[in-house]
């Protein structure tokens, strides 16, 4: 008598049946995860543009932020980075889809942009001369401002200095730098 071996129809779709309970549980919280690394990467890209246009600036004209008021600032970020197009004279689109905010007001940072901020005193809480408001994927969602460093987004803040800029609160900070 042949007998054959292998696996009867009802094997093969238990089998299936689990891989797809399995799939379903892991993959939106890959997807999140992968989606948080992406704005976080992206946070550090635009922190990095906006040090260059002010590095680049002074390097070119001699001149650092504390020269710039608010609409200046949106000048000198539109001369010095790769934009696409301007909402207003407010805010910016670069070509890899970012949109940059500029302001003298607080908006989540420590301190307050003032547009008389020390040139002397290059980083410190009161010095803090525009304030950046950065929407790394432009239009696309979620749009929601990252408050926490357990549940990124993709809006953030940059504090700009006289020569340099860095995350604009703690929290910014934390994910800035955490591995």
């Amino acid at each position: 008598m042949n007998k054959k071996s292998g696996f009867t129809l009802a094997e093969v779709l238990v089998t299936l049946m689990i891989i797809g309970v399995i799939a379903a549980m892991t993959i939106p919280s890959l997807m999140q995860s992968t989606a948080q690394q992406e704005f976080r990467a992206a946070f550090k890209k635009a922190v990095s543009m906006i040090n260059q246009a002010v590095t680049l600036n002074y390097a070119l004209d001699g001149r650092d932020a504390t020269d710039y008021s608010q609409a200046a600032f949106l000048h000198l970020l539109t001369q010095r980075l790769n934009v696409m197009s301007l909402d207003d004279t407010t805010a910016m689109y670069t070509a890899d889809g970012m949109w940059f905010y500029p302001t003298t007001g607080p908006i989540g940072a420590v301190g307050s942009g003032t547009q008389d901020c020390n040139a002397n005193d290059s980083a410190t809480p009161g010095n803090i001369c525009s304030i950046v408001q950065v929407d790394v994927n432009g239009m696309k969602g979620p749009n929601r401002p990252t408050t926490s460093t357990t549940r990124v987004f993709d809006i953030f803040t940059i504090a700009v200095y006289p020569q340099k800029a860095l995350p604009g609160n703690v929290t910014m900070g934390q994910i800035m730098y955490q591995k």
